[in-house]
């Protein structure tokens, strides 16, 4: 024996995949040794001042590939950049909690963690490395933006019970116990892994949070429903990313249509999505507008950045369209 330590250690626990049954509360439960891992793992981050901002995949591709190792900031590079690392350069309780979460693997250039981890609201969130699996768990410049949206539409406000649907690695869910630690705050996703890593993630913050697997509880009435749907066009294959038809606009127009049904009186929508402009028209902004009319509730609209996503107009799908904007819509039952 040298002295090194093995490149990998595979110990037994579930696996990234693994998720929470159908309903899973955020309590003090213990928790199961993978997931101890991630929150020593997001504890030592928080010890250490750990700050990393998730950039568009085609600025993180850019800087990573440019980026040279560095020392000083070799946590940046492991769990923000996404850069394989050596084992003799990580410190030595980073690699003992990935490799006890299962959460780094080999390829030829050292070892690159399966997870990222980027700050949000002030609070550490674990999400996916990658977006190009199907169960990718994403986190980005929509999520600052999402975010930004909710705290500006909830300042002054009072909410008794709020639900938000697609939660992913939980930035809104969060955001919104934040604003109201004694407000229930129910979470829904269809992807399992989703819900694993919000748990942590609300786990490690000291928030309550009502985790479910799937879309719309089947029964219930709320005060504050929050949803920030997936909007590009196409067929991906991948949850988070695939916004339907209508250039992406379906999933944003069934959510609220959806929520609208759910809302108690007075009770709000707040949605993030991105709007396909055609022809100058919003597809969103005038789906919501029917839809408000239809529902006899009150709508305020804003168009939050003009133009996002605008290398997706290169795919067929988006022939027709000359942007897509970042919009936010309060709508009031």
């Amino acid at each position: 024996m040298d002295g090194r330590r093995p490149l990998l250690r595979r110990l037994p626990g579930p696996s990234l995949g693994s998720g929470p049954p159908a309903s899973l509360r955020v309590t003090a439960q213990a928790p199961a040794p993978a997931d101890a891992a991630l929150l020593d793992l997001l504890s030592g981050l928080e010890a250490v001042g750990y700050d990393f901002v998730s950039p568009t995949p085609a600025t993180h591709r850019l800087v990573a590939r440019r980026r040279r190792a560095d020392k000083a900031d070799v946590l940046r590079d492991i769990l923000g950049w996404g850069r394989a690392f050596d084992p003799e350069t990580a410190p030595a309780w980073l690699l003992d909690a990935l490799t006890e979460a299962n959460a780094v693997r080999e390829d030829a250039d050292g070892l690159p963690a399966r997870l990222r981890v980027s700050r949000l609201d002030g609070r550490l969130h674990l999400h996916s490395a990658s977006g190009a699996d199907e169960q990718a768990v994403f986190l980005g410049p929509d999520s600052y933006r999402y975010v930004r949206f909710l705290r500006q539409a909830l300042s002054g406000g009072a909410w008794r019970k709020a639900l938000e649907i697609g939660v992913g690695a939980g930035a809104g869910a969060l955001a919104i116990a934040a604003l109201d630690p004694e407000a229930a705050v129910v979470a829904t996703d269809i992807n399992p892994h989703a819900l694993r890593l919000c748990r942590l993630n609300a786990r490690h913050a000291g928030l309550p949070i009502d985790l479910r697997r799937g879309g719309f509880p089947t029964q219930g009435v709320w005060d504050l429903i929050a949803g920030n749907p997936p909007y590009m066009a196409g067929r991906s294959g991948r949850l988070y990313r695939d916004g339907g038809d209508h250039y992406g606009a379906e999933v944003a127009l069934e959510w609220a249509a959806e929520a609208l049904s759910r809302l108690a009186p007075g009770g709000r929508l707040l949605l993030y999505t991105g709007a396909p402009i055609v022809a100058g028209q919003d597809l969103v902004r005038s789906g919501l507008t029917t839809l408000a009319r239809q529902r006899g509730a009150r709508m305020v609209y804003e168009e939050i950045d003009p133009d996002v996503f605008g290398a997706s107009l290169a795919g067929s799908s988006y022939a027709e369209v000359e942007r897509i904007a970042a919009v936010g819509a309060i709508v009031t039952a």
